[in-house]
């Protein structure tokens, strides 16, 4: 198996997306988040994204946009190159997959340690990521709260795509975020079309929050809190869909349920079960997200600015 050589992340070539020079020594945001793209690469024959291959490294420019951009108006972007494992190693199993995410959390931590001390400082942070990037950041954390070093200045954690267990917060001292202004927590979800009962990333005991109304109750969030479902053509024209679903929590099966789609209208996507819309966890909610960064951000601010 051919593992590719780690990158170098003092070097900006080794980021997808990077503030500009100006941008970096003078912020013009309110605060940082640290990104960490899904999956991307699909292939056969290699197992893992190769940062220094200049095909794949054009892979993650597309989640840049539809995925990390949703935290542009609020955040300076910091989103690592990182040696992910393809999706066709994940048809292997989670067990012989865990083995393979050593390499990209060796990645994603030695990324995260050069922004932390170079970058970031004490500039308010968010840490995110989508799929398989968020469990790289949920394993990140974990690592981070063992040493007793997660982030002072930390706001909230998105990690959208992935499972979280009360088992994984209780191991990282955090809670499940309970309200659009809750800081300090983490903030998971999952979603099934209509009628939908398993995901691809959806795990036993799975937890997650609603992002219509950010709490993890089970009542239905109505579509007038629904801000805008960023559809993204293949050119990159965006178009944004307001008031376009209801969503609630389904406990039972780990997920967030949406109405736009049902078991039969629910685009398809290949290794992933009939309804598993976890192509649509940031698209479907991208004005929402894009909107609680920063409410959730002003809080912290307004928070800390009191102390």
């Amino acid at each position: 198996m051919h593992i590719p050589k780690a990158p170098d992340y003092t070097l900006p070539e080794f980021w997808v997306k990077f503030p500009d020079t100006d941008n970096l020594h003078t912020p013009t945001q309110k605060a940082d988040v640290f990104f960490v793209h899904g999956t991307v690469l699909h292939s056969k024959t290699d197992v893992y994204y190769d940062p220094y291959d200049e095909v794949q490294r054009k892979l993650p420019l597309r989640p840049r946009m539809t995925h990390a951009g949703a935290y542009e108006k609020t955040c300076r972007i910091f989103q690592p190159h990182y040696r992910q494992v393809a999706m066709e190693a994940h048809l292997h199993g989670w067990d012989v997959v865990r083995d393979y995410y050593k390499i990209p959390f060796e990645d994603v931590k030695n990324a995260y340690y050069h922004f932390k001390e170079t970058w970031n400082k004490d500039k308010p942070l968010i840490l995110a990521g989508n799929s398989q990037g968020s469990f790289v950041v949920l394993a990140l954390m974990k690592y981070l709260a063992a040493k007793n070093e997660l982030p002072k200045n930390l706001v909230a954690a998105y990690l959208i795509g992935a499972s979280v267990t009360q088992k994984d917060l209780d191991e990282m001292g955090m809670h499940l975020c309970q309200s659009p202004t809750d800081l300090n927590c983490v903030i998971v979800y999952n979603t099934l079309a209509k009628g939908g009962t398993k995901g691809f990333t959806i795990f036993p005991d799975a937890l997650c929050v609603n992002p219509l109304s950010w709490k993890n109750t089970e009542e239905i969030a109505d579509k007038s809190l629904h801000l805008g479902f960023m559809e993204t053509k293949e050119d990159g024209t965006q178009f944004i869909h307001e008031h376009a679903t209801n969503a609630w929590v389904d406990k039972k099966h780990g997920a967030v349920i949406v109405d736009i789609y049902d078991l039969e209208t629910a685009p398809p996507r290949e290794h992933f079960p009939k309804g598993d819309l976890h192509s649509y966890n940031y698209p479907l909610f991208f004005k929402n997200i894009e909107a609680n960064v920063e409410e959730r951000v002003n809080a912290y601010l307004a928070k800390t600015q009191k102390n």
